[in-house]
């Protein structure tokens, strides 16, 4: 009985383990992903062109322009001194209703004043409309961490609508 049960136990466990697909490596599994599926985009200033991925053919440029907030980043006198070559530059764009975080723009390396350019491209989960209004922050990050932290300098500009143009955001805060 004993060697019965041991094929049993062994034929049970080659079913629920020889059906089962191997894990792939995170590089093999990007390649064969799901196409039409939402990939991840890196959260860096080195991720592509830094107006994001071209409108398509069939989307009239008014449209895509329409989506695109663009403005200036200066440092207000009183923190000038304050900032760090090696800061890390966030712009960040809340929705002005929930304030929930809608997009995101990493740079590393700036100098003042600096040009930005958020749209869809920006956004944290692909997919969320990019549709105001818009809070947005600027943050000089000392750590390098998008999380707020004491002694990053910030600015902000509330009610900002998308396809916004020259939108000025003047960094004046230093985080307590």
């Amino acid at each position: 009985m004993k060697p019965a049960r041991a094929a049993v136990v062994a034929g049970l466990v080659a079913i629920a383990c020889g059906d089962r697909p191997q894990p792939r490596p995170p590089a093999e599994a990007a390649a064969t992903a799901t196409p039409g599926a939402p990939a991840l985009r890196p959260l860096t200033s080195r991720d592509g062109p830094r107006d994001g991925p071209p409108a398509s053919a069939t989307s009239p440029p008014a449209a895509a322009a329409a989506g695109v907030i663009e403005g200036e980043i200066a440092l207000h006198d009183r923190v000038r001194e304050k900032a760090q070559p090696q800061d890390v530059l966030y712009v960040i764009a809340r929705s002005s209703d929930t304030r929930q975080v809608v997009a995101v723009r990493r740079e590393e390396g700036v100098r003042f004043p600096f040009s930005f350019r958020l749209s869809a491209a920006d956004a944290m989960m692909p997919g969320v409309p990019f549709t105001g209004p818009f809070d947005l922050t600027a943050r000089l990050s000392r750590s390098g961490d998008a999380s707020p932290q004491a002694g990053d300098l910030e600015g902000a500009v509330k009610g900002v609508t998308a396809g916004s143009r020259g939108v000025r955001i003047v960094v004046d805060t230093v985080r307590p």
